[in-house]
């Protein structure tokens, strides 16, 4: 690291300590530090400058300034910021919708390892948004997802192989998903378990 790199650190390093201050953040003297390192490229200040632009914490609200930020860390590879790019996209925040650079970022995010991307690029596959549509490769991301613990993927996959979306019906693998999305208290995934079961058990004439 170059002494210039260790100054830029010790500018964030600094904000941290305003941030976290004892459990009352100072913005007031942490924010100025943030956005000095963030202009000097440090990546890690340049995305959480973003999320303190997104929520208006500390700073007025702008979704056109987070957006900068988040992508100036993105084009570093910072891949929560590349999520949070997608979400831009698919949400229209600050920026018309864009099904296909939404898509895009979810997947440079995804294939980095970050499950809510992972999720999201599933749903995109899923429903053909931004792609061309594949069930079969939907189920691989809400794998990997699910992997991770993430509940609206257990969700996903039961559903996929109740009705056989991408994989073989398997009513056994639905129920297991179904119950592990229960666990991590995902709002419609108790009514599926109950359907799915009643469907499992139903008395065969």
């Amino acid at each position: 690291m170059t002494s210039c790199q260790s100054e830029i650190e010790l500018l964030y390093e600094q904000a941290k300590r305003y941030f976290q201050g004892d459990g009352v953040p100072s913005y007031e003297k942490g924010v100025p530090l943030l956005k000095e390192a963030a202009e000097l490229g440090h990546i890690k200040a340049q995305y959480n400058l973003g999320v303190l632009l997104h929520q208006g914490l500390g700073v007025p609200q702008s979704y056109e300034e987070a957006y900068r930020y988040f992508e100036l860390a993105a084009m570093q590879g910072h891949a929560r910021a590349q999520y949070l790019l997608g979400c831009y996209f698919a949400f229209g925040f600050w920026l018309p919708p864009s099904d296909e650079q939404a898509f895009h970022y979810f997947q440079l995010a995804a294939d980095a390892g970050v499950a809510d991307a992972q999720y999201d690029l599933g749903v995109c596959l899923l429903h053909g948004k931004g792609a061309v549509k594949s069930e079969e490769a939907a189920v691989r991301y809400f794998t990997l997802a699910s992997e991770q613990g993430h509940v609206d993927a257990y969700y996903n996959l039961g559903v996929c192989y109740y009705q056989g979306l991408g994989v073989p019906v398997s009513e056994e693998q639905a129920i297991h998903y179904l119950e592990l999305a229960v666990r991590g208290k995902q709002p419609k995934a108790a009514t599926a378990l109950e359907a799915v079961m009643m469907a499992a058990y139903k008395p065969k004439k």
